[in-house]
């Protein structure tokens, strides 16, 4: 009998290790696929508003702000197109309360998102309104961006959805200009107007909804009565950025440096992301992991898995 209930309790013993062994592999396994899964979708939402940068359809001007705003004010980069990249280096910049510090910020401006509405007949300089073809679909408050290949101007719609027209009057926040001669279009607009809607976000490292560190994004296109803040990928720890920089003016990358370096942004052709993102659980690994991440070793000291995600992306509208 004490020979059966040892073999009995050797068996159990064994069994309770497979069970545990295959059990801890199941869920490093679910850990390492969350974590791909969230990287991949991170660096995806990055590399398409990066791509944008800078897009202002066909016009090759500068841009025509009429915004309330003066290029002092500190919302006028929000919404200023002509320094369509702005970043901060291991400092919150314009980042809210929850910045996990240590950690970059990126500012990205542009209008490739094609608003859904057409101008009707002719819109002189001096317009208020811009008539519509059809009932708009774009909310008041939106940042709006019109141009053709010769001229691009910057309002905040205050017509409500569904009017015929679009409305650049004083009112909003920021609100526009007071539309009269001193602010007027920068010319005036034929059939061949392009409307679309301003596009501005700030990417920071913050707390998403379980406490853990997100990756985040900030909204300003909806007016600053109206800015979103939203979680786009949990367990994102940080993120750092380097600049690809045409020191030279030959339109090519010499060096890539870090926001604190750049000392003017409309010659920044590309830009490297570097995320470090953590699995929900701790106790993934037997040990702490190191990982490689921008040019460092780094070791976190809890026992969650670590994956390193990066990319380079060319600003198309800057490119050859």
């Amino acid at each position: 009998m004490m020979v059966a209930i040892t073999l009995s309790l050797i068996l159990t013993a064994g069994m309770v290790h497979i069970f545990t062994g295959s059990s801890q592999t199941y869920r490093l396994n679910e850990a390492v696929s969350r974590v791909q899964e969230n990287g991949r979708f991170a660096i995806d939402q990055l590399t398409w508003d990066l791509r944008q940068a800078g897009f202002r359809g066909g016009c090759r001007r500068q841009v025509n702000n009429l915004l309330n705003l003066n290029p002092g004010d500190a919302a006028y980069p929000l919404f200023d197109l002509e320094n369509a990249i702005n970043g901060w280096n291991n400092t919150a910049g314009p980042a809210p309360a929850d910045y996990r510090p240590g950690t970059d910020v990126l500012l990205i401006k542009h209008a490739a998102q094609i608003s859904g509405v057409t101008a009707s007949g002719n819109t002189p300089a001096n317009a208020a309104n811009i008539n519509l073809d059809q009932a708009s679909t774009i909310p008041r408050g939106t940042i709006v961006f019109v141009t053709n290949v010769n001229n691009c101007d910057i309002f905040q719609n205050r017509s409500n959805l569904n009017a015929n027209n679009l409305n650049r009057g004083a009112s909003g926040n920021p609100g526009n200009k007071p539309p009269n001669m001193q602010n007027q279009l920068s010319a005036s607009y034929q059939n061949d107007m392009e409307i679309f809607r301003l596009r501005s976000h700030l990417y920071y490292i913050g707390t998403g909804a379980t406490g853990a560190p997100a990756l985040m994004r900030v909204s300003y296109h909806e007016g600053l009565d109206q800015i979103r803040t939203e979680e786009l990928v949990e367990g994102v720890r940080d993120m750092q950025i380097t600049y690809g920089v045409d020191t030279n003016g030959n339109r090519e990358i010499n060096v890539f440096q870090t926001a604190d370096q750049v000392t003017n942004w409309q010659r920044v052709l590309a830009i490297r992301v570097s995320l470090l993102l953590q699995s929900q659980r701790d106790f993934m690994v037997d040990a702490p992991m190191t990982v490689a991440f921008n040019g460092n070793n780094v070791t976190p000291g809890d026992r969650r898995f670590y994956q390193v995600f990066t990319t380079t992306v060319g600003i198309r509208n800057r490119l050859p």
